[in-house]
């Protein structure tokens, strides 16, 4: 379907509707309060989730027992989450939900505060961007019919990032901490609200000298930091505007080269000479400017205006100047023949001969900007036996990006890298262009103990790519409406049983040929949820059918060169499986308690059709074959007791082996082996405002493999650990 978008009418458009009538009004409600916020989860009074189908929150307690600062670890305790490590540290992290191929984080939605974050969530999904989760409240994991509303993709689920609030009142706290390896950790905020105005500063640092030992020496280790203002402005009670604005740099000494099996089975954190000029610098700035506003006493509105800015330029390794199929290098026989030679050059054991152990060293500049404008609308309709809770949005966004690609070639001489002299190749810069128009409707009508919870969103995705100075290829638009359907009925006063369906969804990016198309699914599930205080049990059954599958190459994902950027049709697919989770606290003798979670998601993947793609992870493909980096069982577990001097906690996240490549499910000789992760921590309160608190990740010192792209083996990181002081005054806590 071919539609023109004219972004700069309709922006305006609803700019003056959504945000010019509010204003309008400023009458004050008796009842206050603004139910559309940064949180998106709705629960019931008792924390259970409203909503028809599978949704979590790790809230601040958690986060802040195991003091993790990598998002993969804290999602290890979300059933149905999949994780492929990369760096050992979480700064680019590849998560999937229920299948969702895990490459960057492509097919998720991922927000904060309910804005998108991602570098150019349309045109360029693939996260080189992830808010740093040690400044985080609470993380919100949606699966089902309650990721309809967060699109744009809607495949597997969606994370949203919770950030703290401006306090009422002062406040303030700080957290210190070091650790192995040369860790740092520096965390800082101070806020004061009051009736009108309000204010708060955060602020946090992380650097580490890596865990991995570069051949011939040099530093392997990464320097982040991240700084947030909010400030809010409420002139009557039922208008507030909030101004968030954000600054986050990166300067890392990461590789996409890995290890064959053999080095690292003799040493698993060794890095090849041949990655020693790998560099990451990137910069983000984001500003947001969000009006809440009470048009009546149960009609809610919340509008955001939003801009992103992210530049980064990326030197590494790319691979040899002759044809060598790296991950194929790295997996196959390397004791002998030519692969043993290159293998020699990349250690830095031999030198350079020719032109074909040529090194290439890729640096790669992108610049992104990402804006748009976000409305949305709470109309709640009480009733005796019947009540309606009808939420519905619209988003107008904009992704911009710029890439710069240089490739330069050195010689491996005396385990050093050199540059051979020769003129760098300098490919033309291209661009690329999305723009989006969603808009959602979600009704939840209760009837007595049923709810009924019908929903539909629609995408309406414009992009066009194209090398700069040439003229542009005409813009694609492709117009996808996504209906959902959810059930939630109340057994009793602490058992719900839920079900729903709804399309699954994941655009085209910009620059494809008109052949590909959308992937595309119907998922569904069941399960019920039982709760009384702080006990939960709940079971989950779903099934997604996808009537097409995609995958987008990526060089992180393993893809050569040439291929980068193409994505690919890959047929029909079914996944399927269970997810549970059980909560529960127990009271001692003595003081304090005992809070025990338990989580387990089984998982199986099947394409139904067979194919040969040019995309590595699919490969030739024969019906029956199960989806790579999907384990078939995953769990976690933490066992905490609390008590008013401290606490002292274990966790345990395990998985079963996953398949590199898609193929046979079935084989015991999985690329990706299983694997079993013990965590530990503890905290001694001093006073009423200050504590001293140790954690200690992979307690055994686990070697594990994560992965194997995008260039050999990636290990799990070594024990890590911390020791650190957090210092709340009580007396200014909100």
């Amino acid at each position: 379907m071919k539609v023109t978008i004219n972004f700069n009418t309709v922006t305006w458009a609803v700019v003056l509707v959504l945000l010019g009538a509010p204003i309008a009004r400023g009458e004050e409600p008796s009842d206050g309060g603004f139910p559309l916020g940064r949180e998106i989860l709705v629960t019931e009074a008792d924390g259970t989730p409203r909503v028809a189908g599978s949704a979590h929150k790790v809230d601040e307690e958690a986060l802040e027992r195991f003091e993790h600062n990598n998002i993969e670890q804290i999602l290890g305790q979300v059933p149905g989450i999949s994780t492929r490590g990369e760096d050992g540290h979480g700064l680019r992290p590849n998560i999937g939900i229920r299948g969702a191929n895990s490459d960057r984080s492509a097919k998720i939605t991922l927000m904060e505060d309910g804005v998108l974050f991602a570098p150019a969530p349309y045109a360029a999904p693939a996260t080189y961007f992830f808010p740093m989760s040690t400044r985080m409240v609470a993380i919100e994991v949606f699966k089902g019919p309650a990721a309809t509303r967060h699109g744009p993709q809607t495949v597997g689920g969606a994370l949203n990032l919770v950030t703290r609030d401006i306090p009422e009142g002062p406040a303030h706290a700080t957290d210190l901490a070091v650790g192995s390896h040369g860790t740092v950790k520096a965390h800082a905020w101070a806020g004061r609200g009051g009736d009108r105005f309000g204010i708060l500063g955060e602020g946090v640092h992380l650097q580490s000298v890596g865990f991995k030992a570069l051949d011939g020496g040099g530093d392997t280790g990464f320097e982040r930091s991240e700084l947030m203002l909010k400030t809010r402005w409420q002139p009557v009670a039922a208008h507030r505007a909030e101004l968030k604005l954000g600054l986050s740099r990166e300067d890392s000494r990461e590789t996409y080269l890995g290890l064959t099996l053999g080095d690292w089975e003799a040493t698993p954190y060794r890095r090849y000479a041949a990655s020693s000029l790998g560099h990451m610098q990137w910069t983000r700035t984001q500003a947001e400017l969000a009006w809440d506003a009470r048009l009546a006493r149960r009609l809610n509105l919340r509008t955001v205006a939003y801009h992103h800015f992210f530049d980064r330029t990326w030197t590494k390794f790319s691979g040899f100047s002759g044809d060598v199929d790296m991950l194929s290098l790295m997996k196959g026989d390397s004791s002998a023949g030519t692969a043993a030679d290159y293998l020699a050059v990349l250690r830095g054991e031999a030198d350079t001969t020719g032109a074909d152990d040529t090194l290439v060293i890729a640096t790669k500049g992108r610049q992104y900007h990402s804006y748009g404008l976000q409305s949305g609308v709470r109309w709640e309709v009480p009733g005796a036996q019947v009540t309606s809770t009808l939420d519905a949005g619209i988003r107008l966004h904009v992704d911009r990006g710029l890439k710069q690609n240089r490739e330069d070639a050195h010689r491996m001489i005396s385990g050093q890298l050199e540059a051979d002299g020769s003129d760098p190749l300098v490919k033309a810069d291209s661009q690329i262009l999305a723009q989006a128009v969603a808009a959602h409707v979600h009704e939840d009508l209760r009837i007595r103990k049923l709810h009924l919870l019908p929903g539909v969103r629609v995408e309406v995705v414009q992009g066009s790519a194209w090398t700069v100075g040439e003229e542009a290829e005409p813009a694609i638009s492709r117009t996808t409406v996504l209906p959902g359907m959810g059930l939630l009925a109340e057994l009793g006063d602490w058992t719900h049983a839920f079900a729903g369906s709804h399309r699954g969804f994941s655009p085209v990016a910009p620059g494809q040929a008109e052949e590909v198309n959308p992937e595309l699914s119907w998922n569904h599930e069941v399960g019920m949820r039982w709760t009384v205080g702080e006990r939960l049990v709940e079971g989950v059954a779903f099934f997604n059918d996808y009537s097409n599958i995609t995958g987008q190459c990526t060089q992180s994902g393993g893809c050569s060169a040439g291929d980068v950027g193409e994505q690919f049709n890959g047929g029909q697919a079914w996944i399927y499986g269970a997810e549970a989770v059980a909560e529960d606290s127990f009271s001692l003798a003595g003081e304090g308690e005992v809070q025990v979670a338990l989580s387990y998601a089984w998982t199986q993947t099947r394409f139904l059709t067979s194919f040969s793609s040019a995309f590595s992870q699919f490969g030739d493909v024969v019906a029956g074959d199960g989806l790579p980096y999907v384990p078939a069982h995953q769990g976690g577990g933490t066992v905490a007791h609390v008590g008013p001097r401290g606490e002292i906690s274990l966790g345990l996240t395990a998985r079963s082996g996953m398949l590199d490549t898609a193929g046979p499910s079935s084989t015991t000789a999985m690329d990706i082996p299983a694997l079993l992760l013990l965590d530990a921590a503890g905290k001694l309160h001093l006073g009423h405002d200050m504590s001293l608190y140790a954690t200690a990740t992979n307690l055994t010192g686990t070697a594990g493999i994560t992965s194997w792209r995008p260039m050999g083996i990636r290990p799990t990181p070594p024990l890590q650990v911390m020791l650190g002081l957090t210092w709340k005054p009580e007396a200014d806590a909100p």
